[in-house]
């Protein structure tokens, strides 16, 4: 309602109104009768009220024009306060809903409280002792496990290192019920003896 239009004129009207009595009861051509009823004289108002005509008229006129005008700013003070703090309540809502917490399982790095996989001596003489060169390799990962992602490329980038042809990975997911594998395996390809896999379950590291 105090933004609108309509309202912001009627406050502006009302200003002019109460502004224009205050200078009529103020100034006027004549001291002996009341200045408001003079200027209703040149404004051919001919039925002048006796109450109007008074000295006291002015007073009162002016009183209540200088009553109005603060009661209009005190309004529009109050609309302005009210308009700023807008602002701040829709920072604050949005800042709640940037900190709404995630669903579980999807804030790996706080709900996962194992230290992540690294490769480490052990992993990669098992590799070069266990996967001929001659061989490709591909890695299978488990699907929608951001640290077994991270650690197959850690493998990766060793496997191309050390001379490795590594074909494009695979991702596996577990039906519901079934239980998911865990660690690195290696094996051979059942569908091609030429692959060797190298399969990165679960973080089984404590």
């Amino acid at each position: 309602m105090a933004h609108s239009p309509l309202w912001q004129i009627l406050w502006v009207l009302a200003a002019v109104i109460a502004g224009a009595l205050m200078f009529g009861a103020w100034t006027g051509p004549h001291r002996s009768v009341s200045n408001l009823s003079r200027w209703a004289v040149r404004l051919h108002i001919r039925a002048v009220p006796e109450w109007l005509k008074a000295r006291a008229a002015d007073r009162w006129a002016f009183r209540g024009g200088l009553a109005t005008i603060l009661v209009l700013l005190g309004i529009a003070g109050i609309t302005l306060l009210q308009r700023g703090s807008d602002v701040p309540n829709a920072d604050a809502g949005r800042n709640e809903r940037d900190a709404t917490p995630a669903p579980p399982g999807k804030n790996d790095a706080a709900t996962d409280q194992r230290p992540g996989r690294h490769i480490d001596l052990d992993l990669k003489n098992a590799i070069l002792v266990h996967v001929p060169k001659t061989k490709q390799v591909r890695l299978v990962v488990l699907k929608d496990d951001p640290e077994a992602d991270q650690f197959s490329w850690e493998i990766d980038g060793f496997l191309r290192a050390e001379g490795y042809t590594v074909v494009p990975r695979l991702f596996f997911a577990m039906t519901a019920g079934g239980k998911t594998p865990v660690g690195t395996t290696l094996y051979t390809d059942e569908k091609n003896p030429n692959v060797v896999i190298i399969r990165i379950g679960l973080n089984d590291r404590s």
